[in-house]
């Protein structure tokens, strides 16, 4: 994957690692601890150093799974010689940390959903599926920062070698999005992942505040490689 992608806007950086004392595990620390950036994850808040460090060790794990940190760009203090400002190339710029995108593989975990859903039966052994999930802090909402990142994103996965993918030649991501979350039903029309339909949840979990225990969740999913 990509080392860093750059929109118009953001910088995104491919995370690794992240051990106490980088500045990847600042950038994450301060994301995982805000109540409102995580309210809708199923992680939780974390209350400590020592949470965001348990999150991290299961978060960067995975054989396939792809995290980014979102950036972004500044307006430079501009130099200048003899008195004439100088163009900053956009990697060049500041930046802001504001979120972080991720994909996860769903072998052997993740919600199971009928084959309505998701991918067909037949192709579940050359297809890759991975799940979709991000976070922003909350002085980055309503900027349109999330579509871009995701997009970016995508584009990214696409671009990979074949290599990368192997065995699988087929490539699925999916989101799952709480019914009560609109504000991430706009980010995946804007980010042009497909609806697939609702899927009713029950069972019992700490999320958005309270226990629930039962819940309308959207369904979204997309080839990026097929």
């Amino acid at each position: 994957m990509d080392p860093v992608i750059l929109t118009p806007r953001l910088k995104l950086t491919l995370v690794e690692k992240a051990e106490r004392g980088s500045l990847e595990f600042e950038w994450l620390h301060e994301l995982r601890s805000d109540e409102k950036t995580t309210w809708w994850s199923l992680y939780g808040q974390s209350k400590s150093i020592e949470d965001t460090e348990k999150f991290l060790k299961g978060c960067l794990r995975n054989d396939y799974r792809i995290v980014y940190a979102v950036h972004k760009t500044l307006e430079p203090t501009s130099g200048s010689i003899d008195g004439d400002a100088q163009p900053v190339k956009q990697g060049e710029r500041p930046t802001e940390f504001i979120g972080l995108v991720t994909l996860t593989s769903l072998e052997g975990g993740g919600l199971a959903l009928p084959e309505n859903l998701t991918i067909p039966a037949a192709d579940a052994t050359t297809t890759l599926s991975l799940e979709l999930a991000y976070q922003f802090l909350p002085r980055a909402w309503g900027q349109g920062y999330a579509a871009e990142s995701l997009k970016a994103l995508f584009e990214a996965c696409k671009r990979a070698p074949a290599a990368f993918w192997a065995p699988f030649s087929k490539v699925y991501v999916r989101a799952i999005v709480n019914d009560g979350n609109p504000a991430s039903l706009r980010v995946m029309e804007k980010a042009g992942v497909t609806r697939k339909g609702l899927y009713y949840w029950t069972g019992k979990v700490w999320l958005a505040g309270g226990w629930r225990e039962e819940d309308d969740l959207h369904i979204f999913g997309m080839y990026l490689l097929e």
